[in-house]
């Protein structure tokens, strides 16, 4: 029930989002020169080198969460592995247990 409304609101976000994009390249149509210090930029609107910024900035930003996410992932592997090594050995001692006061009770 929750997933339509989830994607409405996402949807609803994203027209936004875009219709400001579109409003802010309307309303500025200057052309400017982006000079930095090794490298001079070509004659571009403002709107442009605004979006391309903030394009950058999103794929940075996600290679930067993939590390994390591929980091936390093998942490979660590693931990699975010794969790089930425990687990298996519980799983001995408490056969072992058994066996034992089996044995202690037919004697």
């Amino acid at each position: 029930m929750l997933k339509w409304l989830k994607r409405v609101i996402y949807t609803v976000l994203v027209l936004f989002f875009l219709a400001v994009g579109v409003f802010f390249a309307i309303r500025n149509p200057q052309l400017i020169h982006l000079d930095l210090v090794f490298w001079q930029g070509p004659e571009l609107s403002v709107a442009l080198y605004i979006i391309l910024a903030f394009t950058v900035g999103a794929c940075i930003a996600l290679l930067v969460s993939s590390v994390a996410y591929l980091r936390s992932e093998r942490q979660i592997r590693v931990l699975n592995r010794k969790y089930e090594k425990a687990r298996d050995e519980v799983d001995a001692l408490r056969k072992a247990s058994i066996t034992k006061e089996l044995s202690v009770g037919k004697e």
